[in-house]
């Protein structure tokens, strides 16, 4: 696995060098929520399970074996910098931006409908309108099987 950064996340993280004194570094796969964000952290002791896949202005990105495996040799996602806030203890957040992984080969900016997530849908793989959806597998139905835990039965999900 090898993650390439965009000349936009290089600035982000040579503005967040300036900022903070500790030692940063970018580590994928270690959020509660966000399985696969990446987290720009200061300080941060990666785990036994890291090892880097990247860098970024001078700062090593981390990944963990179970996304290791899922690119091998030199591919891998690009860094790039979402100029919008989310909830995060990633330090980047202080200039009001979020880091995100972006599959290389995708852009939207140019081609947004590539990005687009379609309202509605049913199972056969069409919106609302009709239009199919783009996606590198087709969407099937599978029906339910097995029983709920007996705590569960009758409970009704909205």
């Amino acid at each position: 696995m090898e993650v390439t950064a965009s000349a936009r996340a290089a600035e982000v993280v040579t503005e967040m060098g300036a900022l903070r004194s500790g030692t940063l570094t970018v580590t994928i796969g270690t959020g509660c929520c966000e399985s696969t964000a990446p987290f720009l952290y200061e300080d941060f002791y990666p785990g036994a399970d890291q090892e880097p896949v990247g860098e970024v202005a001078g700062v090593v990105i981390y990944a963990p074996a179970y996304l290791r495996r899922l690119y091998p040799g030199a591919q891998g996602p690009r860094l790039e910098v979402v100029e919008d806030m989310g909830d995060s203890l990633s330090v980047e957040t202080e200039l009001g931006v979020r880091l995100a992984l972006r599959g290389t080969g995708l852009d939207s900016v140019t081609d947004p409908e590539v990005c687009a997530v379609p309202e509605g849908g049913d199972a056969t793989g069409s919106g609302r309108t009709g239009a199919p959806i783009r996606s590198a597998r087709p969407i099937a139905a599978r029906a339910v099987t097995g029983r709920p835990p007996p705590g569960l039965e009758g409970l009704r999900l909205r």
